[in-house]
């Protein structure tokens, strides 16, 4: 006999599983995926913003995430090739540094204590048709049916492309690379360090331990090497962080991913949707990707488990049914993308980028507005008159 879920999600990432969590929580019978075994890891930066601190809060997470492999962070520090600093705390409160192991331990307990959510691991999920009923998966040697796939896959999603939602090939060329050392962190503050073409994101994760990544565009640091050179060459286009962990012992294997820059030509189709990296990433220099991805997943609740719930239609639902998850999601991304194309044309414009950074430094105000509109909380422009004339007064004599 075949199984039927109402969804099922491949991904067992953040972005997978607390898709699942919300509907399990309505009440969906819901299958999620894992081609890994967890914990799963991935190459990022590892910083929750404090509205991602929420939402893992409202998701019931928190409580299965030690304090001891916490470590809050109260905010962004900027430096510049010229030594120029602007740090600014988060109005919100502070973010959480948290390895990505111990995040997804922490949701798949979560995920656990849901009678109508099941998680699979180390198998490899492939849908394989739609019919009336619903879209035919392969779910390692089992042929399962669902109302709705959910692609939860990353980047390189193959749900995304199975579906016809792939986008065109994007432009830029960007890429990313993390490793841990075992040093006690020597900032509250998440540090990011900018040169030509390369940026360096420190990252406390816990009490001792720090997240050191990096995020470069091929065309223009090529000097960077492969293997066992990687994160060496990385490291130096840094020489005051060389410097700094050149005592300190790695205590996790290097990760890459890239290109980081992918798009979908909408987030549904019939009896699809996506979540997360698959539905579209442009950078991660803005560090939103937990906070997009459990706002995502959340609003699952009011725009697509009425869809799937009691009194529902037994067919999946129509891209034009998921509509309104399609403009929620949207509007999610929206700040994201103003606040990250900004901040990549800043890295693709040193001179500008270094007079930025030195405004910021001296009107930590403005700084700490553009974090909140980073998170989607304001918009980049509702500035106070004053603020706003201050920011032009300072960047106007770089033109």
């Amino acid at each position: 006999m075949t199984a039927v879920y109402a969804a099922l999600i491949i991904g067992g990432g953040p972005a997978g599983l607390t898709a699942g969590i919300v509907l399990a929580g309505a009440g969906l019978r819901t299958l999620v995926c894992e081609q890994r075994q967890f914990a799963v890891d991935k190459a990022c930066g590892e910083g929750v913003m404090p509205t991602g601190v929420a939402h893992l809060d409202r998701l019931g997470i928190s409580r299965h995430l030690s304090p001891a492999h916490i470590r809050p962070f109260l905010g962004i520090r900027y430096h510049s090739p010229r030594g120029s600093i602007a740090a600014a705390p988060f109005a919100e409160g502070p973010g959480w540094g948290v390895r990505r192991t111990v995040l997804s331990a922490a949701l798949l307990r979560r995920a656990r204590e849901l009678d109508p959510l099941e998680v699979r691991e180390e198998v490899c999920a492939e849908p394989l048709a739609r019919t009336a009923a619903g879209i035919v998966v392969r779910v390692g040697g089992d042929r399962v049916e669902t109302r709705l796939l959910i692609g939860a896959d990353g980047l390189h999603s193959r749900v995304r492309r199975w579906a016809g939602l792939e986008g065109r090939r994007q432009p830029l060329r960007r890429w990313g690379a993390r490793q841990h050392f075992q040093v006690a962190p020597w900032s509250d503050y998440v540090e990011v360090y900018w040169t030509h073409g390369v940026e360096a994101y420190i990252t406390p994760c816990s009490a001792e331990q720090t997240g050191v990544a990096f995020l470069w565009d091929r065309t223009r640091y090529p000097s960077v090497k492969g293997g066992a050179e990687l994160f060496p060459s990385l490291l130096r286009a840094f020489p005051e962080l060389q410097a700094r962990l050149a005592a300190a012992s790695a205590c996790s294997e290097v990760r890459a991913i890239g290109p980081l820059h992918r798009s979908a030509r909408a987030p549904v189709s019939d009896g699809v949707l996506l979540i997360g990296d698959a539905a579209g990433y442009l950078d991660a220099i803005t560090g939103e990707g937990i906070s997009l991805a459990t706002a995502q997943a959340l609003c699952l609740e009011q725009t697509v488990a009425p869809l799937l719930g009691s009194g529902a239609s037994n067919r999946p639902p129509s891209a034009r049914e998921l509509s309104r998850y399609a403009r929620t999601y949207r509007s999610i991304v929206k700040p994201y993308y103003q606040m990250t194309r900004l901040v990549l044309f800043l890295s693709y414009h040193p001179r500008l980028a270094e007079r930025a950074i030195r405004l910021l430094g001296k009107q930590p105000d403005i700084f700490q507005h553009l974090l909140s509109a980073n998170m989607g909380l304001t918009a980049p422009w509702a500035m106070r008159p004053r603020q706003f004339a201050r920011v032009l007064k300072g960047l106007l004599p770089t033109f």
